[in-house]
């Protein structure tokens, strides 16, 4: 196997892991088996050594494998020599960080962002304040499928200068929803992209009022999407998010509050009054 198909194997089985995690935490019942079934499959031909360090790392984080970015490991921030850098570039065998011992690699996608200094300003926020803003919500979604409906989030995730490139945002959520989807019980679904460094966790909710397919249980149609953009450093900080909202939104008249909001600042009012008491 070359270094460039393993590593890309191992960034596939920590996204499989971390989507373990993802559907443990907002559906406690739901049945594991078919992603475990899949994690095993995936690790059946990777070397012995290098699958019991991932799993080890994958133990006490869900970041295993990071992208270098400028030279740094977006793990734990170390800066690697030029000649360091240079190797995991050249991927001629597969590198791991000198500090952290997280596996390296260069993405072929980047998505550049804009410091979000102007939406948050320099009063400190609370609760879910401190993930978004009432310009990322956005009622009625109106596209009729999966990639129409992520590429109107994109849209205005761009448009609020959260990110530079809303297209290849799109792409890498659709991406992401490729290898399973986001959708959970109850017509919800957390569409996200991990590994965008800059900036802060960000989220941004759209309502589409008749919903569409999106992947999820069953023929149940999805109708708030919590799309999340999120840098490596972040990730425990995105599994809590993740937890509160779904703890919150179980609840089918917290859920009608948001579908039933008229426009985009009557649904922030509810996410914020929903979400008080369960993220600080």
């Amino acid at each position: 196997m070359s270094n460039r198909k393993l590593i890309n194997q191992l960034i596939q089985l920590q996204e499989l892991v971390v989507a373990r995690i993802q559907k443990k935490v907002a559906m406690p019942k739901a049945p594991l088996d078919v992603l475990d079934q899949n994690i095993a499959l995936l690790s059946e031909n990777i070397p012995q050594r290098t699958k019991s360090h991932i799993n080890d790392l994958l133990k006490k984080h869900p970041e295993a494998v990071v992208p270098l970015i400028d030279g740094h490991c977006t793990g734990c921030g170390m800066k690697l020599s030029i000649s360091q850098a240079n190797e995991v570039h050249h991927a001629e065998e597969i590198h791991r960080c000198p500090n952290c011992t997280r596996y390296l690699y260069v993405p072929s996608e980047v998505v550049a962002r804009e410091h979000a200094s102007r939406v948050y300003g320099e009063k400190r926020k609370i609760g879910i304040a401190r993930f978004s803003t009432q310009p990322l919500m956005i009622t009625p979604l109106t596209g009729n499928t999966s990639e129409e409906v992520l590429g109107e989030i994109c849209e205005r995730m761009q448009s609020e200068g959260f990110v530079e490139d809303g297209r290849q945002l799109l792409y890498m959520a659709m991406q992401r929803e490729d290898i399973i989807s986001t959708a959970i019980d109850g017509g919800m679904a957390f569409p996200h992209v991990r590994g965008v460094e800059g900036g802060g966790l960000t989220m941004a909710l759209g309502i589409h009022k008749k919903g569409i397919h999106f992947g999820g249980p069953g023929r149940t149609l999805t109708r708030l999407f919590f799309f999340m953009v999120i840098p490596t450093a972040t990730s425990a900080f995105y599994l809590k998010l993740l937890a509160g909202l779904s703890q919150t939104f179980r609840d089918k008249t917290a859920r009608e509050l948001l579908l039933n909001a008229e426009n985009e600042e009557e649904l922030w009012k509810a996410l914020v009054q929903q979400t008080r008491k369960v993220i600080k």
